[in-house]
């Protein structure tokens, strides 16, 4: 009876699709439509790209296979954009990169609108990220929108032992130099993130003078903003020389350049300090919190970068569907989903967004609890109440300062002393050189010539053994022939 019913079920589906001509749309050759997904490695819900194939069906009447691949630097995703090692329909590259691929002509213009983008992002996302500029190779200036929605965004920072670190050294980027906490810090493996450290250490007094301009009102919040926007992207040759010495001596105090391990390493107690995205200081706080360890995160007070991740179109994308996709996962449901998985505050502020981020992190107001405002980020995107009415003042009380919630959304002070970071052009050769020789492990001079003194020596000493035995045999000769 049971395979009689299935065999039925799946007669009347056979029947209703042929009469109301259901069948899906395909490639000329009958194969389903393919979208390749080149991101971040762990970095979506994967499940979400299930959703989307089905949306697809039930939508368009149309098959689409999502074929997802991963890389693991901004760097890996333009060389093999670059190289023809694929052809990718959907990259997901990080500002500065979105940068370079529009000034290399590599990305493909977005002819229509993202809606759920439109209705639900947020707008200090809209008003910040959309506007950034950049000039294409016939240098004209281009818009990030015209070209990308956003993703994912945060900021750099520390995450930290309390334990063991007090929240004053963390304030600074100088504890990866400080000789008091040798062997407690790490740093990336990245050039473009260690470099804006470095950069923020080696220029610190003029931070601090452009900070008490600011203190003293003689200096705007974007002037402010404009000089550590400045100082974290100078790349002169004096300004390169400067960074990699200072980077040859962090290297000397610091337990590890890393790109993933750190965030285990700092819960297994192997340092205390570790330069890391705030996606990956809310994974570790969360992991760390399960085993009954506390972890914080911290924005150095000098500034830091701000970063966006956008989805973007290499040339000869399938348009229709990389943006059909875009749109997607702009949906406040999927975001939500996607935020949920990977730790990472998304771009979008929807209702759906609203009632995460009180489910995480609201403990309701008492004495116990401080006020956080994100109104800058959930205001104007038409959230309601249980009561039908328009919210217009978004605040979250929390009895944890310096934890998750200020991780995925900081507060609008720390976000005005952070930058965004931008493509060194034409230095960035020079650039990676500089990298390459702060991360090599040459060996001094004096070590060479210490080790040239032992080779001669034991040349010598095994040449005039060989001499003293040749000696030896002749005289045993003479004596013979005697």
């Amino acid at each position: 009876m049971k395979n009689l019913k299935i065999f039925a079920l799946g007669a009347i589906t056979t029947i209703c699709f042929s009469l109301t001509g259901c069948d899906y749309n395909s490639n000329n050759d009958g194969e389903p439509i393919i979208l390749n997904v080149y991101n971040c490695a762990e970095y979506i819900d994967e499940t979400v790209l299930d959703d989307f194939e089905t949306y697809c069906l039930e939508t368009f009447n149309e098959k689409v296979e999502v074929n997802y691949s991963t890389y693991e630097t901004n760097e890996d995703m333009f060389n093999q954009i670059k190289a023809g090692g694929g052809q990718y329909d959907l990259v997901c590259p990080s500002d500065y990169m979105l940068q370079k691929l529009i000034m290399n002509d590599m990305l493909e213009p977005l002819d229509r609108q993202i809606e759920n983008y439109d209705n639900f992002g947020s707008r200090y996302i809209k008003d910040t990220f959309d506007n950034i500029e950049t000039t294409d190779s016939k240098n004209n200036v281009r818009k990030f929108r015209e070209f990308s929605v956003p993703y994912m965004w945060g900021t750099m920072g520390f995450m930290y032992d309390p334990e063991n670190i007090p929240l004053e050294a963390v304030s600074s980027w100088d504890v990866v130099w400080d000789v008091n906490y040798k062997n407690q810090t790490s740093l990336k493996d990245s050039v473009r993130d260690t470099y804006i450290v470095a950069a923020l250490h080696v220029y610190k007094d003029e931070l601090t003078l452009a900070k008490s301009l600011l203190d003293d009102g003689q200096y705007s919040i974007k002037q402010y903003n404009d000089k550590v926007t400045e100082i974290m992207n100078r790349c002169d040759d004096d300004t390169l020389d400067l960074i990699e010495k200072a980077l040859k001596e962090a290297k000397n105090n610091i337990y590890e350049f890393e790109v993933d391990t750190g965030k285990t390493n700092i819960i297994n107690g192997k340092y205390y300090v570790n330069l890391c995205w705030s996606g990956d200081a809310v994974y570790a706080l969360d992991e760390a919190d399960e085993i009954g360890f506390t972890l914080n995160y911290k924005v150095p007070e000098e500034g830091s970068n701000i970063w966006f991740d956008g989805w973007a179109m290499p040339k000869g994308a399938n348009k229709k569907y990389a943006q059909e996709l875009m749109n997607f996962l702009c949906d406040p449901k999927i975001a939500s989903r996607n935020m949920n998985e990977v730790g990472y505050t998304s771009a979008i502020a929807g209702k759906d967004m609203w009632d995460l981020v009180l489910d995480w992190y609201d403990e309701g107001q008492s004495e116990d609890t401080i006020a956080y405002d994100l109104t800058y980020f959930f205001k104007d995107t038409n959230i309601e109440d249980e009561q039908g009415n328009k919210i217009t003042s978004f605040i979250v009380y929390t009895s944890e300062p310096n934890r998750q919630l200020f991780a995925q959304y900081p507060d609008e002070q720390t976000i005005q002393r952070c930058a965004i970071m931008k493509d060194f052009g034409s230095q960035n050769d020079k650039v990676n050189e500089m990298w390459i020789k702060v991360k090599s492990n040459k060996v001094s001079w004096v070590i060479y010539v210490f080790l040239g003194v032992i080779i001669v020596g034991v040349v010598f000493f095994e040449v005039k053994k060989a001499y003293s035995r040749r000696a030896r045999k002749n005289r045993n000769k003479n004596r013979i022939a005697h």
